[in-house]
């Protein structure tokens, strides 16, 4: 299993938080980065290789994973970061993702028993959907039928769409579908668009399950208010993990 951390993007909601950093490289409440803290938690969890996607102060990324020993990394910078969404980086790095994967957001936060349960899930193919959660206005829906998730976008509110975070384990055959579409959308010149844009077009033919996050953790960090918010959220959390895991 290796995981695919998409860390590419510039962070610019942050305003100066993100001047001088990365933004997975803001500090949270306990003081680690957040890049660190999904080091540390999937690498607990037994993940040992590591796909991440740079663009802005990627030295700071190579510097933070330098600290882990015993885990495998690979970077693959995006030199066009800033005129292309993240569906450009997955391409660049698609000859790395020769395995069972973990895809996520550099800005995901979330909790070590989410990593846990999803990875000893029985379902080969999960997302994580919250099933009762209000949906965003402007963050990620996922479309869910019988426990299939169908589509994702920011731009679906109907009855059968709930609210979603990028936190994908895929198998090896699953992932080599999705990136096979990405290139396609590639190679027409769709670099500014979503990955999930390439994903829609064959969810309907995958058995991705939705794994309802309800009574775990996760959650982005897309401006200073969610940074606040999050925080604050992932305490509780954390503290649950510690009498779990003796931490």
């Amino acid at each position: 299993m290796k995981a695919v951390i998409f860390n590419s993007g510039l962070g610019h909601r942050m305003g100066d938080e993100t001047k001088t950093h990365h933004k997975s490289m803001t500090l949270l409440k306990n003081g680690e980065t957040i890049f660190h803290r999904q080091i540390r938690l999937l690498s607990a969890e037994g993940v040992k290789d590591f796909l991440v996607t740079t663009g802005p102060f990627e030295e700071q990324l190579k510097s933070e994973a330098a600290q882990f020993c015993g885990l495998n990394f690979t970077f693959v910078r995006n030199d066009i970061y800033d005129r292309t969404n993240y569906i450009y980086s997955m391409y660049l790095a698609r000859e790395h993702m020769d395995d069972d994967l973990i895809f996520l957001h550099g800005d995901l936060v979330f909790n070590r028993r989410l990593v846990r349960d999803v990875l000893n899930c029985e379902d080969k193919n999960t997302a994580t959907v919250n099933f009762t959660k209000a949906l965003p206005e402007k963050d990620f829906k996922g479309r869910v039928k019988d426990g299939k998730v169908l589509e994702v976008s920011v731009k679906i509110f109907d009855e059968d769409c709930f609210a979603f975070q990028p936190f994908y384990k895929m198998e090896k055959a699953t992932a080599s579908a999705w990136i096979g579409k990405v290139v396609e959308y590639i190679h027409k010149g769709e670099v500014k668009c979503y990955a999930e844009n390439a994903l829609n077009e064959i969810f309907p033919a995958l058995n991705v399950r939705a794994f309802a996050y309800e009574d775990y953790y996760v959650d982005e960090i897309d401006n200073m208010d969610d940074y606040v918010r999050v925080s604050n959220e992932i305490v509780p959390f954390d503290e649950e993990d510690k009498a779990i895991f003796g931490e």
